[in-house]
């Protein structure tokens, strides 16, 4: 399959790298000294998972619409859509499908404005990695999983076919009875790691072993869900309980990447993380205190990020 990855960052960077080992011809969107790294020394993998293993792989700034990709996989932070639409216009043709893996909520009405909803595969991304040097990406272990689905959630032969590829890259992947459901599970998920662990400016561990952080963790998800079911999102009554579970089993290995940027000084994911659920909350009249509060205290970092002061 032809497959662009826009753009070659942690997520990217990974499950383009073992789509590209699996000899799918893969382009890889990427910028900067990154661009130069992979270009120079190829794309290296770090992976518990996977192995580790060294790749010379495509990798460009632009696209001039002379290769047409069956897939496109929608990789990128959400503030920067506008730029990786644009980046990726000349390349999507008409038989091109874009699957975005972007975190939280918005990016599958961001790119069906641009291409049509018809093109676009909604989707969510499990697993802990990070790209700490240029052309070096890392997978620490655990769960990683890809699991999309048509936002009609009908089934399709092109599910069928992108899940096919995906699998025999050695990706677990799942096409999703309701993505939906998948994509607000992670939401909630997030809201709590990420809003919390930026608000406190502490490592998760810390977070959820304090009882007054841990209880305000709850809170966030308990919001978090709460406009979910609200925008009639099918979720289980305990999802916050049972995501809060699960966070404080896995705390000592937790890290988030919105965190990390928070530290390195770059923008934030917030618009379609804690930010959403804070827009939706007051669209839909439901109460999000905490998601206000912490979108609200983060907004001025992000700000500066963005600005470059």
């Amino acid at each position: 399959m032809k497959i662009l990855i826009m753009a070659a960052g942690a997520v990217g960077g990974y499950y383009g790298s073992l789509l590209a080992r699996a000899d799918n011809d893969v382009v890889f969107v990427a910028r900067g000294e990154n661009l130069d790294a992979i270009r120079r020394d190829g794309l290296r993998v770090n992976s518990v998972n996977s192995g580790d293993f060294t790749l010379s792989v495509n990798a460009v700034a632009s696209l001039d619409g002379s290769w047409t990709p069956d897939l496109v996989m929608f990789c990128v932070k959400g503030y920067q859509n506008a730029l990786a639409i644009e980046t990726i216009a000349p390349a999507v043709g008409g038989d091109t499908t874009i699957l975005t893996l972007q975190n939280g909520i918005g990016s599958g009405s961001d790119l069906s404005a641009a291409f049509g909803a018809d093109k676009v595969l909604l989707g969510a991304a499990y697993v802990d990695a990070s790209h700490p040097i240029p052309g070096v990406f890392d997978e620490r272990g655990g769960t990683c999983r890809i699991v999309f689905a048509e936002q009609d959630g009908r089934p399709s032969a092109r599910c069928s076919a992108i899940l096919e590829t995906l699998q025999s890259a050695g990706i677990e992947s799942e096409v999703a009875t309701d993505i939906n459901e998948a994509l607000w599970n992670k939401l909630v998920y997030i809201c709590g790691l990420s809003g919390m662990t930026c608000i406190t400016r502490s490592s998760f561990k810390e977070v959820i072993e304090t009882p007054q952080t841990a209880a305000l963790t709850l809170r966030v998800m308990e919001e978090a869900a709460a406009v979910g079911s609200g925008a009639g999102v099918n979720l289980a009554n305990d999802v916050a309980e049972t995501t809060m579970a699960h966070l404080y089993e896995e705390r000592d290995g937790l890290v988030s990447s919105m965190h990390a940027d928070l530290n390195g000084g770059r923008p934030l994911e917030l618009a379609n993380l804690n930010g959403k659920v804070s827009e939706l909350g007051h669209r839909l009249g439901v109460p999000t205190p905490m998601n206000d509060f912490i979108t609200a205290c983060l907004t001025p970092a992000h700000n500066r990020a963005v600005s470059g002061t």
